[in-house]
């Protein structure tokens, strides 16, 4: 199945792919914060299992990004 044809030349999948980059990047950099602000910006730090819990949806957010900016941008279509 080839993501990259639209019919009506709308971009639907270009669009649906630039929001699942969208929440990929913003899953990273919501949990990121999370993460660094205790020991880099002087904050509170986590608990031990909530700072798993960000670990765990820092890392399925770079996975969502990396999905999504591939799908997006066509890599490995050969196109």
């Amino acid at each position: 199945m080839r993501f990259r044809n639209d019919t009506r030349g709308i971009g639907v999948a270009k669009l649906f792919f630039t929001l699942v980059t969208s929440v990929g990047l913003g899953l990273s950099m919501g949990t990121s914060f999370l993460i660094v602000r205790g020991p880099f910006l002087g904050g509170p730090s986590l608990d031990p299992f909530p700072m798993m819990a960000a670990l765990a949806v820092f890392i399925v957010g770079i996975v969502v990004l990396s999905w999504g900016s591939t799908r997006l941008f066509g890599v490995g279509t050969g196109m």
